[in-house]
């Protein structure tokens, strides 16, 4: 008994020991880190040791953040406003009684200039200058300042823009070398992966957040090209245009938004894609897309019931444009696009992505279920037309009031946080000086009503706004919490 007990105070004073050791050794903070691996991390990669095994700890992240600071940069981007006011009634003082004519002692209308300025992030890809970023960063700006880590400020041009993907090229000239990031693969990410985040939150310069890769190929309705990598990473209002970073020290993704404040949940668009369009950007200044022009559905459970699927993967036709490659391909309403160039569309969110990375003039092949038979179907792709040209087929924008509009979905309805059970159409796009943009509409105002039509679809919208004349004409708005009526003037050359 007494040995046992011997034994027993021995093994508590190795164990008080070794915890002890363990509390004063030195880098304990990076201890918690080394239960996981550097397994991903290449051997030649400059950042890291030659040894792949070595334990990811915060020296790791202190790494990174000290690499690719220097390459992150601070967007201010300022748009001119013009406010309506009325002159303030000084002719009471200077004439009192009336004795002057009434039209001069009328309180007069005047249009005052001010400027309404929004902050983001971006990150240097060229040692010239050349700086990606998000297209809402800078979209509309008339005067764009750069400040790097150093604090000294650069006027920037816009490059290139991509409304679809949300993806803008912006330049600085300094005469002097940059520090640029390196751009990674996104394809290659991994649920789980560690992931850091970089950016300007609330005007907080260079501000790193870290977090993991928490799903991928999200979709949050903002567009046909969503495919945005989810992250717990902390994301706020500054960060967008900042780069997501592996722990590599590449960039995996360009931080784009947010599910609400507080909520800890950030999206960003995969770097592969913006990769994809830079030479079109940078060379061209935008980006022209491929265009098959067909109107598509989801497969619902019924739709697969009734067609004998196997699963829900596919995309329905529901429409098939005029004039376009799926009419002379002979594509047909009923449809369901299996396959496009052999890859499988799982849905039908797939495949805008999938003919809008291609090029205009691809000919492209389609494997297709049409009554029963699976059919494959050749088509050479056309470059997509301008909305103008789609104005009878319901264009995305209209360029009477400038207003790029969409139907109020689920998700619409999240994103622009509006209240349940509201009709309408969401503004997603003000084109720059349009009448649209002059009258004050933004991104996110909802349309309830064109002078007496009461609009319930974006369809509608572009029907009725494509009739309306030189003129002012009144709309209903709802936005931030209250309906207004707002006038908008179109003038003889908009």
């Amino acid at each position: 008994m007494r040995r046992l007990t011997i034994v027993g105070v021995s093994l508590a004073v190795l164990a008080g020991v070794f915890a002890l050791g363990y509390m004063l050794a030195p880098g304990t903070n990076e201890s918690l880190g080394s239960v996981f691996s550097h397994a991903a991390i290449a051997k030649e990669d400059p950042l890291f040791s030659s040894s792949s095994d070595q334990p990811l700890t915060t020296t790791t992240f202190r790494k990174v953040a000290q690499n690719v600071s220097p390459a992150v940069v601070a967007i201010t981007a300022k748009t001119a406003v013009k406010l309506r006011q009325l002159d303030f009634p000084f002719w009471f003082f200077q004439d009192p009684f009336g004795f002057g004519n009434p039209q001069q002692r009328a309180p007069q209308k005047r249009e005052k200039e001010s400027w309404k300025t929004a902050g983001g992030t971006g990150f240097i890809i060229d040692k010239s200058g050349l700086i990606l970023t998000n297209n809402h960063v800078v979209q509309n700006a008339d005067e764009i300042t750069v400040r790097l880590l150093d604090e000294r400020e650069f006027p920037a041009k816009v490059v290139g823009r991509d409304p679809d993907t949300d993806v803008a090229l912006v330049k600085i000239d300094t005469g002097e070398e940059l520090p640029v990031v390196r751009l990674g693969d996104s394809d290659a990410l991994q649920v789980g992966d560690w992931v850091m985040a970089i950016g300007n939150p609330y005007g907080y310069d260079h501000t790193v957040t870290v977090g993991v890769v928490s799903a991928k190929n999200r979709w949050i309705g903002m567009g046909n090209y969503d495919n945005f990598i989810q992250t717990d990473a902390q994301i706020n209002p500054g960060n967008s245009g900042g780069p997501l970073v592996n722990v590599r020290g590449e960039v995996v993704g360009i931080n784009t938004a947010i599910a609400g404040l507080r909520t800890g949940i950030g999206f960003a668009v995969p770097i592969n894609m913006a990769k994809s369009i830079l030479p079109a950007l940078r060379e061209k200044g935008k980006v022209v897309r491929a265009w098959l022009g067909v109107v598509i559905q989801s497969i619902t459970p019924d739709f697969q019931e009734s067609l004998g699927l196997k699963n829900r993967q596919g995309a329905i036709i529901a429409e098939v444009t005029k004039g376009s490659p799926a009419e002379d391909a002979d594509l047909q309403v009923g449809d369901v696009i299996l396959k496009f160039n052999g890859r499988v569309v799982h849905s039908s969110r797939d495949l805008p992505e999938m003919v809008g990375l291609c090029h205009p003039g691809t000919k492209a092949s389609l494997t297709i279920l049409r009554n029963g038979k699976i059919v494959r179907v050749k088509v050479k792709l056309a470059a997509k037309p301008s909305s103008k040209t789609l104005a009878q087929k319901g264009p995305e924008k209209q360029y009477g009031l400038g207003l790029n509009v969409r139907d109020i979905t689920p998700e619409m309805a999240w994103r622009y946080k509006l209240p349940r059970g509201i009709e309408g159409v969401v503004v997603v796009e003000v084109e720059f000086k349009s009448p649209g943009q002059r009258a004050g509409l933004e991104e996110g105002n909802v349309i309830l009503r064109v002078g007496s039509t009461t609009i319930k679809s974006a369809q509608q919208f572009y029907d009725v706004t494509s009739k309306l004349k030189t003129g002012v004409h009144i709309l209903l708005v709802y936005r931030n919490g209250n309906q207004v009526l707002v006038p908008v003037r179109i003038r003889g050359n908009d």
